[in-house]
């Protein structure tokens, strides 16, 4: 009888062992959670891509990319797949990676909330309302004696506008711009002017600056016209082979002294030489606001099969950038700097549980507006 009440006891023992194990194991699952919430929240661009590992039906499908200003910023068009749930901002993330012209890496990553953005996310929609004319900037060139166009990176404009078309004959006075009147210097002013050219066909275009000093024309993204430096007002042409639909279009000029202009034409196998017309330039609605300041409505829950549009900025990733105690220029992987060097860029757009997108790029020009992707 002692033996036998000795077993049940062992037996006991034994139980509460395997409960003991048992509730050991639990708590192991547990912790192993949190640490992977922890991960989550730490943001590493490692704990990110671990996070695309069950549901791939949620997954971002990127449009386009493009250069959203030349220092450190892109654009970028997306939607959740048709598939997806609806996610919140602390499910999606953004990874920008490149190499610096010394081959060192760098690695910059968020989310998609609206407090780590300068801009907030918001519906696409808002922003496809084209609006005749380029959007057009001047920048007061006072005593910079500049003989070739001037770096407008970063610079602030001294006045912003719109111009109906380009088309500015040689003259020795003041420019009347079509919306703001006269331009407050007769020498030593830049401009640069940006939107889109409604193209009618496929087909190989010919365009024509003629400027007095230095202009240069980008169409899609590809440098179609070189007419930079000190020189009387002439013309200067270029071709391009272009798809149908709106481009891109970006022009830089800059007048030192003397006699100013800037004219644009363009022509084709089916229509003759004949200056840009207004009907064919356009721009976003809120590439030029009366306030300068954007309205779009943030979003914090986004559904699928809606297209978003997000600003990515290196500013806003530089709390998780690698090499945490280096002392980073923000542009590191800016639009300038890939151009200016010939670098690629990597962008990779996770969903949290859910599916990952990954693309490289190159930038073919700084100019805001460029399409990457």
């Amino acid at each position: 009888m002692n033996s036998r009440r000795f077993c049940d006891k062992a037996a006991v023992g034994m139980g509460a062992m395997i409960m003991f194990i048992s509730t050991g194991i639990l708590a192991c699952l547990i912790l192993a959670t949190m640490i992977q919430m922890a991960e989550v929240t730490a943001q590493t661009p490692e704990s990110i891509m671990n996070l695309a590992t069950r549901e791939t039906a949620d997954k971002i499908i990127i449009h386009e990319i493009y250069v959203w200003d030349e220092f450190d910023n892109y654009g970028i068009i997306w939607e959740l797949a048709p598939g997806s749930e609806p996610k919140v901002g602390t499910e999606l993330f953004w990874i920008l990676q490149c190499e610096d012209p010394t081959g060192e890496f760098w690695a910059f990553w968020g989310d998609f909330t609206t407090a780590s953005m300068d801009i907030p996310p918001h519906e696409f929609s808002v922003k496809t309302k084209a609006t005749p004319g380029l959007k057009a900037e001047f920048f007061n060139n006072q005593g910079m004696g500049n003989t070739a166009l001037p770096k407008l990176t970063n610079r602030i404009p001294d006045l912003i506008t719109v111009e109906n078309d380009i088309n500015y004959g040689s003259t020795a006075g003041v420019w009347n711009t079509d919306n703001l009147g006269n331009l407050p210097w007769g020498d030593e002013f830049s401009l640069r002017a940006s939107g889109y050219i409604d193209v009618p066909a496929d087909g190989t275009y010919t365009f024509e600056l003629e400027s007095d000093d230095g202009s240069r024309l980008w169409v899609d993204g590809t440098l179609v016209v070189d007419h930079d430096g000190l020189h009387g007002f002439a013309p200067l042409e270029g071709k391009v082979i272009l798809e149908e639909g709106r481009n891109s279009i970006n022009i830089e000029y800059f007048e030192n002294t003397g006699s100013a202009g800037l004219v644009l034409r363009w022509e084709s196998p089916d229509f003759p030489k004949e200056i840009v017309p207004r009907a064919s330039l356009t721009h976003d609605d809120n590439m030029v606001d009366d306030n300068n300041m954007d309205d779009w409505i943030a979003v914090t829950t986004f559904q699928p099969g809606v297209v978003y549009e997000i600003s990515i900025d290196q500013k806003n990733g530089a709390a998780g950038r690698n090499n945490q105690g280096m002392v980073i220029p923000s542009p590191t992987c800016g639009p300038t700097q890939l151009h200016e060097n010939g670098l690629e860029g990597e962008m990779t757009f996770v969903v949290g549980s859910g599916g990952a997108t990954w693309t490289h790029f190159i930038v073919p020009h700084e100019t805001a507006g460029t399409r990457l992707v």
